[in-house]
Parts: structure tokens; sequence; C-alpha cells
């Protein structure tokens, strides 16, 4: 990992291209609910954290704002992934990743962080190309609550990455991350319970997906996050993932045939320019 510190921005890349995929895999699994399929994510991705810092299970212990984060990762994914399951993959993705939106405002109106223009000029002309990409929005006649889960779950990341900032300053980042996800999946499995929701009822290759969602977006895409958090500013992690609709509308295009227009080209060339700026500008 002490090779990788020195390539930051090519480490966010590989983060986006591996959190891009888990909207495909909800397309594959239908007839689950949104709050199965988080629940097994964050389990299963739980464990494998645990694996892989097991020599420190005895000795960390986690704290409340761990706890915090990981309530809020949880509402995030099942917010996303029914989101998903409601409206368009490029609608869900983009509205699902406008989180540095809600970071950029809390840092300073609560933080007093220093007014940075660029920084917030390349937001808005992230947004300003997120809003081309879907300015088409029919994709079906659940697409409005769809989004508005979209914008909801992007509100839950932007505290996930503000408390993981801070927690992430003296603590590792498997410990950060066993305890992060393992939290997640408790508070959906209580989501569940109150949605009259049996976590236990799916197939085999179900869970095959299962894993790859806990290994792929979560281990690699999102630990990445929580690992350059701690030395990249909240708004310039959480900016990264604007470029998301991109992909996952491509891949929308070519595994499930929905229709990408001129309004994705366009507007995701301008979401990447924004990001691009938001990144040079923004301070850690």
């Amino acid at each position: 990992m002490v090779l990788f510190t020195k390539n930051k921005y090519a480490l966010l890349f590989v983060a986006l291209l591996a959190v891009s995929s888990s909207a495909w895999v909800v397309r594959f699994l239908p007839e689950l609910s949104a709050t199965t399929i988080a629940f097994w994510r964050m389990l299963l991705a739980s464990l494998m954290a645990f694996a892989i810092s097991y020599k420190t299970i005895l000795t960390f212990v986690p704290n409340k704002k761990i706890l915090l984060a990981g309530i809020f990762l949880g509402f995030h994914f099942a917010l996303f992934f029914r989101s998903v399951q409601l409206t368009s993959i490029a609608e869900a993705a983009l509205l699902g990743t406008i989180a540095p939106v809600f970071t950029e405002f809390y840092l300073i109106v609560f933080q007093k962080k220093k007014f940075s223009i660029k920084v917030l000029f390349g937001l808005s002309l992230a947004l300003f190309g997120a809003y081309a990409l879907i300015s088409q929005s029919s994709f079906s006649e659940t697409s409005a609550l769809g989004n508005l889960l979209a914008v909801l779950c992007s509100v839950a990341m932007a505290v996930v990455l503000l408390v993981g900032k801070d927690v992430r300053k003296n603590i590792g980042l498997f410990e950060y991350s066993r305890w992060l996800f393992f939290y997640a999946a408790i508070c959906l499995f209580f989501i569940s319970l109150f949605q009259n929701v049996n976590v236990f009822s799916f197939s085999g290759q179900d869970f095959g997906w299962f894993v790859f969602l806990a290994a792929i977006p979560t281990m690699v895409g999102h630990n990445i996050f929580y690992f350059l958090v701690k030395t990249l500013s909240a708004t310039t992690v959480a900016a990264v993932p604007l470029g998301e609709p991109i992909i996952s509308s491509i891949g929308g295009y070519f595994i499930f045939a929905e229709p990408v227009g001129i309004n994705v080209f366009l507007g995701g060339l301008i979401t990447l320019v924004g990001v691009f700026i938001v990144i040079r500008n923004d301070g850690s």
C-alpha cells in the first residue's frame, strides 16, 4: 500500500471503476429486495476486512464515530440499491454521487473552511454536466421517487466521508472499514426487520453476486476511498464518483440495452472536467 500512496489519483480512478459495477449487479438481481443485497454486501465485506486484519481483532476497540458512520453507510446502500430499482442506472448513479456538494457545504458553513471559487466552480460544472446527462428523465413512472432516494443516499455518504476523515487520522484502514461495514450490516438488518424483508431468502447464484459486491465495489472501491480520505479532502474523494454515471451508463447500454444519448457523452465530459478542477484546487 505504501507504493500506491504516490499514485493517489490513479487509485481514485481504480476505485471509480470498481464502484461503478455495483449498479449493474443490482440489475442482475431484480427479484431481491435492495435491503437484502445491501446487507450481504456489507456483511461479507466486513468478514473479508476482519480476515485481513485479524491480528488486531483483540486490541482495537471501535468508537462511537465509527458506529455513526456505519449506520449512515447502511442507509446509503439501502437507498442507492432501491434507487437503481426505481430509475435508470444513469440517474441513480449520478444523483447517488453528489456527496461533494454536501461535504463542501458542511465544511464551509460549519467548519469555516476557506471559500474556494475554483472548487465551487468545479462542483457546479460537474453537477451541470451530470444534469445534462439525465435531462431526459423519462425512464419510468417511478423515476421521481428513485431520484429522490439517490439524493438522500448522497447525503448519507457525505456523512460517512466527513466522519471517516476525522476517524482515519489515528486508525488503520482495515481496523476502520471492518467495523464500518459490520455496523452498516447491522443497520441494514434492522431496516429489513422494519420492512418485513427476509434477508436470508436468496439463491446460490445470488450469493455469488453478493461476494462480487463485497470484494470489488466495496473492498477495492470503497476501501480506496477510506484509505485516501486520510490524506485528501473529503470533498475531493467524494467528487471522484461523479464520474460513475458515465461508466455505469455505458455498461448499462451494452449489458442491458438502456439508451445512451448525446447527453451522456457531453454531460459526462463536462462532469469529468469539473471533477478535475475540484481535485486540482481542493486542499486536504
